[in-house]
């Protein structure tokens, strides 16, 4: 393993294999990523990996926009599949205040460039038949948005990366720090220690306890996220748009004839709010079904053909939620030379391409 690089990336994830990548585009060569087990396997390998663009902040907007352009080269560019889908989103408006959101979102959009469209119920039913309109006034839709294969992109970044010239280790713990005044100096781990300029804190559900070791604030908690995936549904159309209900707080996409389903409770569970074991990678919490009644029963109302779909799975993966919603990103104002990109409260895949892009551009 080296022992000294420029920039030092720890974590794994979409986000931390994206900014090696960028950072590697950008010219940035002496840069080594670190992770404790293998890429992916912290909260990104489990997430549902539908990909939206428009948000109320031009910024996150612009993020995420980004994102989209890069996961439509990324598989021709480095010859992995990424399961990068141009599907469309459509989003469903049950409230006048709903609607007025929507179409403040079309202002917003043409902005930038993006198509969102303002149609009716019956529009909507055309795009979407499984749907009931029970309470829909209006809708909108936008055709860019899509859905990928977390792992898939992920690791078409590490390769990205790593032809770039970035040095990647997996199963290396960083176990601390060593500092000169306000400086990080070098990264300890089990397998030796690496001697840097700059420290990156991409470690997901793990960065409160990782921004510990560096004396760094990082509100990130890690919260029980579940979605539900269904067995295959006769008569499924196969070209559905993902769906968002924000009313209701839940959103779908197809998947392999059946449906996912997720949202977020309103009432969301903390899970080890003390600190993530570093051995819980590649793992999920059990189901808790009773729960997710509060996503399931607004789902069998505006999807009935959920009613009679078999549960393939419930899948419960916790994911880093901050106090905001918005991501914490930036250089850490306790150090000069560390930077955090944590806490992307269940849109870490939607975000990733973008935020590796404006982390590295921060950075140098």
């Amino acid at each position: 393993m080296k022992d000294s690089a420029q920039i030092v990336i720890i974590g794994g994830g979409i986000v931390g294999c994206s900014t090696a990548y960028h950072l590697a585009k950008m010219g940035c060569k002496d840069v080594v990523l670190l992770e404790k087990n293998d890429l992916t396997s912290g909260s990104t390998w489990h997430a549902a990996g539908l990909v939206g663009q428009l948000r109320k902040e031009r910024n996150i907007t612009r993020m995420l926009q980004y994102s989209v352009s890069l996961y439509e080269t990324l598989e021709a560019e480095t010859g992995l599949t990424t399961g990068w889908k141009k599907s469309g989103c459509l989003h469903l408006a049950s409230t006048k205040e709903r609607m007025a959101e929507l179409k403040a979102g079309a202002t917003t959009a043409r902005s930038f460039g993006l198509e969102l469209n303002i149609i009716t119920p019956q529009e909507a039913l055309d795009l979407c038949p499984i749907l009931s309109l029970e309470g829909i006034i209006g809708a909108a839709y936008m055709p860019t948005d899509g859905e990928a294969e977390p792992s898939g992109i992920t690791q078409a970044l590490a390769k990205g990366a790593r032809n770039g010239g970035v040095k990647i280790y997996t199963d290396t713990l960083v176990t601390g720090f060593e500092f000169k005044e306000r400086r990080v100096t070098a990264v300890k781990t089990d397998k030796g220690d690496i001697r840097c300029d700059t420290v990156v804190n991409c470690t997901g559900m793990w960065g409160w306890q990782v921004g510990e070791m560096l004396g760094v604030s990082t509100p990130v908690v890690p919260f029980q996220h579940q979605f539900l995936v269904t067995e295959p549904i006769d008569g499924l159309p196969s070209n559905l748009p993902t769906i968002r209900d924000k009313d209701n707080l839940i959103y779908y996409k197809g998947e392999v004839g059946g449906l996912v389903m997720g949202g977020y409770e309103r009432d969301g569970i903390p899970w080890r709010v003390d600190g993530v074991p570093n051995d819980f990678t590649g793992k999920l919490l059990p189901p808790d079904f009773d729960h997710f009644q509060s996503l399931s029963v607004p789902a069998l109302e505006r999807t009935p053909c959920l009613e009679k779909a078999g549960i393939a799975k419930l899948v419960n993966g916790p994911e880093g939620f901050t106090p905001d919603g918005d991501a914490v990103m930036g250089p850490a104002p306790e150090l000069d030379n560390c930077f955090v990109a944590v806490g992307f409260n269940a849109f870490g895949i939607a975000a990733g391409g973008g935020a590796g892009r404006m982390m590295a551009e921060w950075i140098l």
